[in-house]
């Protein structure tokens, strides 16, 4: 259970009670419209109430928690409009990225741009949500650290629970066979160096994949 996890660092309470709870929220263990009590959280997590408060504040920033102060405080449902302006802007921030990136990138940056790509293949290739949407992040979070953009790597940071999240609840509308093709491509446009090739692969996962995706799991009842 990820909110079993051992004992908490003295050196980063508030960060590791943020990062185990988003954990459990992405990956289903705290299921949407689940109440959170403070007290019941600081029990389970061995801490005091005060970093618990922290960590659920930061967490309804970023969507995955609602708030009524004195009434209730619980996991966020799935909003299918709010994550696709989410993976809207993580598209719209990876291709920024590319736009700075291929002109002038070295050597090594296209060897561990290509080992990330070949990340995304194999879980693509596997169906596996949760290493695909790690791999995405990850290689996404490369290019804007090539680039030197540290507000992109936080963006990022903070859109990708909720596109995780969503990726779990909604594994079986992802058509895989598409996605490890883009993949591949990707692969094979970063080692040709075709700025213009990379470019259209992420046009192609960010306006055709993931919104049919999307569009497929809005008409379950597991995602509501």
């Amino acid at each position: 259970m990820l909110l079993s996890g051992g004992p908490l660092e003295r050196r980063s309470i508030s960060d590791e009670v943020y990062a185990r709870l988003q954990n459990a929220i992405v990956s289903g263990e705290l299921v949407p419209g689940q109440l959170l009590r403070d007290y019941e959280l600081a029990e389970r997590l061995g801490t005091s109430k005060t970093p618990i408060r922290h960590a659920l504040d930061r967490l309804a920033d970023i969507g995955l928690v609602q708030m009524q102060r004195n009434r209730y405080t619980r996991v966020a449902p799935i909003e299918v409009d709010r994550v696709r302006n989410a993976v809207d802007l993580f598209g719209d921030i990876w291709i920024g990225s590319v736009r700075h990136v291929m002109p002038l990138v070295e050597d090594d940056d296209i060897a561990y741009l290509i080992d990330l790509s070949d990340d995304l293949a194999v879980s693509a290739g596997a169906a596996n949500v949760e290493t695909f949407g790690s791999a995405l992040r990850t290689i996404a979070t490369g290019f804007a650290r090539i680039e030197g953009n540290s507000a992109r790597v936080t963006v990022i940071d903070l859109l990708s629970p909720q596109i995780r999240r969503f990726g779990q609840h909604a594994r079986s509308a992802i058509d895989w066979t598409s996605v490890e093709s883009f993949a591949s491509e990707l692969r094979r446009s970063l080692n040709d160096r075709d700025a213009v090739a990379v470019r259209a692969c992420l046009v192609t996962l960010f306006d055709d994949l993931l919104p049919a995706a999307i569009a497929r799991a809005s008409l379950s009842p597991s995602t509501e």
